[in-house]
């Protein structure tokens, strides 16, 4: 079964972790899908999520799931905290899922399903950063960059994790869209008359960048140049 999340749109095997299995709310109540193949028999002392909580979230509502924590009699287990998380991701919620997660990890960091909320983290992140796609360039790179060290931290940090195959490609993938974005700001300064400055970038990109396509336009552009300069010191 494929567990990954899309950060941008709700999947059709929505991801769970590997004991997460809340009681009364297996996967075929989430969205009315049902998961051939994946356990939904709650871990032996799991606690079930407050009845608010657990209607919320059969409605896949991550406002009104977030609403019932904070105003639960008590503080929700880190199993309903992240199922909450995941509804909020998968509804494009980022800040809330961000705001979960980040609490799951500062106040549970021994929780055998901590991998679990950094990826959620992570993804929520990568999402904000997909989602502002029309910004301008230089913004799009400077946020490009702290979500890039966002995605590289959780393999650095759980390299071992089931995760960590979802999180690789993206990053690959991240890594691509940064080096476009950079030659794009090249092309902008070239435009502008800041012939210094759009070759600058350019080198940056072949440098920094190495293996991506957005690379080896650079390489190409710099090599046109210096013929272009040779022939005209001749």
């Amino acid at each position: 079964m494929d567990r990954r999340i899309s950060p941008v749109k709700s999947e059709q095997n929505p991801i769970t972790p590997r004991r997460f299995r809340p009681a009364a709310l297996t996967a075929s109540a989430l969205f009315g899908l049902i998961l051939a193949g994946c356990a939904t028999t709650p871990p032996t002392g799991s606690e079930p999520p407050p009845e608010d909580v657990r209607y919320a979230l059969e409605r896949g509502d991550c406002r009104a799931a977030y609403s019932a924590l904070d105003t639960a009699d008590a503080p929700a287990s880190v199993d309903v905290r992240l199922s909450v998380a995941r509804v909020c991701l998968q509804r494009g919620e980022f800040a809330r899922t961000r705001n979960l997660t980040d609490t799951i990890r500062q106040e549970n960091p021994d929780h055998p399903d901590i991998d679990y909320a950094a990826y959620l983290g992570a993804l929520a992140h990568l999402g904000t950063w997909n989602r502002a796609a029309s910004a301008p360039p230089k913004q799009r790179s400077e946020q490009g960059r702290q979500v890039f060290l966002q995605l590289a931290a959780f393999l650095n940090d759980y390299p071992m994790s089931e995760y960590a195959e979802s999180i690789a490609p993206r990053l690959a993938r991240m890594r691509e869209n940064l080096a476009s974005i950079e030659l794009e700001i090249a092309d902008r300064s070239a435009a502008a008359g800041h012939a210094d400055e759009a070759r600058a970038r350019i080198e940056y990109v072949r440098d920094y960048y190495p293996g991506t396509t957005a690379a080896q336009t650079a390489a190409e552009r710099l090599k046109a140049r210096h013929a272009d300069e040779d022939d005209t010191g001749n």
